[in-house]
């Protein structure tokens, strides 16, 4: 199995993860086993910690209920679009214009940002408040 390094950020990774308890960290998380460049590979990996699971609570072994394994795919460039798109909203709580900024950086996938139908950004204290009513309407409370 060809193994990347899953914080690679120049090229396509499958990564696996494997839900569980960490004795390193007392809790339950998802804890990386491996990145792979091949998807084979990769279904192959997802493929045995499921087996594994299955095969300890067949032998009557205690396992977590919540135990998986869990993968996901990051294309080139994922980690810094989740930088940009961290350091983003952080601007807009604090006020900061973001149109000359924007401009040089590309936003994650789950990201966008709207304007008043101008061709300039909304004012900073304006984008700050409306970052703060969406961030609270998609977090369901409702509260202005």
């Amino acid at each position: 199995m060809a193994k990347v390094d899953g914080g690679d950020d120049s090229i396509r990774r499958f990564v696996v993860y494997h839900y569980r308890f960490d004795p390193e960290r007392p809790e339950r998380r998802h804890v990386l086993v491996a990145a792979f460049d091949k998807k084979r590979e990769f279904e192959a990996c997802m493929a045995s910690i499921r087996t594994d699971i299955e095969r300890r609570a067949t032998a009557g072994e205690p396992v977590d209920r919540h135990e998986h394994s869990l993968g996901r795919i990051y294309e080139p460039g994922h980690l810094r679009r989740a930088a940009t798109g961290h350091l983003v909203r952080r601007m807009m709580e604090h006020g900061v214009d973001l149109s000359r900024w924007l401009k040089e950086q590309d936003l994650p996938h789950n990201m966008a940002l709207f304007a008043s139908g101008r061709s300039e950004m909304p004012a900073p204290g304006l984008t700050a408040r409306l970052g703060r009513l969406i961030h609270r309407w998609l977090r369901g409370t409702g509260r202005p």
